[in-house]
């Protein structure tokens, strides 16, 4: 089966950096709002669930993500996108980033698990749900999708307070993914650009109010490990590297 979204994009001025380019959190943006809408459209939405009485809502687990290129102000990109199968509580989904001309720009896969809006406690992925993945093509990054690695300091930390505010939440009333890695890039120096690889793991949910800190130091050139933690209990929200 089939069974994948196709959507296009217009990079607007508001997702671009100070020479037009548009910015990883923005791509980010945009492959969950393609997530959405593919999930809407196959029927296992927050909305779908809602309409069937149930209180529960997707967040987002893992993400890793690869950008040979970034588009400019302007240009028009497509995100195809399609459920890849899971096991019980998670359910992947891949993605690839296309240029309006059908060059390859980038490719990413996700992590995903449902939740008790309620309870706030993981519950099973309904079986309907996996009746409907994508057998047929062939998972953006293989077998082997996620790098293992975790926080161990090796040199010089960098650190960057944040607070939780209004603005950084979503639907489901936490933190949204992407204000994670926007909290990441704002750590780190301004000479970095065009990230080319970005993983992260989100680990425990951020509510509005929540003081957090943003901890990022260089394995070797380019190459960054990060993690946020509270700053209540010292437990860590997300950990993430990057490549430029």
């Amino acid at each position: 089966m089939d069974n994948f979204g196709e959507y296009s994009w217009a990079i607007r001025s508001s997702e671009c950096d100070s020479k037009g380019v548009a910015t990883l959190s923005a791509i980010l943006n945009l492959l969950q709002e393609a997530a959405s809408i593919n999930a809407e459209e196959l029927g296992f939405s927050k909305t779908n669930f809602e309409a069937l009485g149930e209180n529960i809502s997707w967040v987002l687990t893992r993400l890793k993500i690869n950008m040979t290129s970034y588009p400019r102000w302007g240009e028009k990109i497509k995100i195809v996108t399609w459920p890849r199968g899971g096991r019980k509580i998670i359910a992947n989904r891949d993605f690839e980033i296309y240029s309006s001309s059908g060059k390859k720009l980038g490719v990413a896969t996700t992590e995903w698990m449902i939740i008790d809006l309620g309870a706030r406690k993981v519950v099973a992925i309904p079986e309907a749900v996996f009746m409907l993945v994508n057998d047929v093509r062939t998972p953006v990054f293989g077998d082997m999708a996620y790098s293992k690695f975790k926080w161990e300091i090796h040199g010089k930390v960098l650190q960057f307070p944040v607070v939780a505010a209004r603005s950084d939440i979503d639907l489901n009333a936490h933190v949204n993914n992407v204000r994670y890695s926007e909290w990441i890039f704002n750590s780190l120096p301004l000479e970095l650009e065009n990230c080319r690889e970005f993983e992260i793991a989100f680990k425990q949910e951020t509510r509005i109010g929540e003081s957090l800190m943003c901890e990022s130091y260089e394995v070797e050139k380019g190459e960054f490990i990060h993690r946020i933690v509270s700053q209540i209990d010292g437990k860590e929200k997300v950990v993430a590297r990057s490549i430029f």
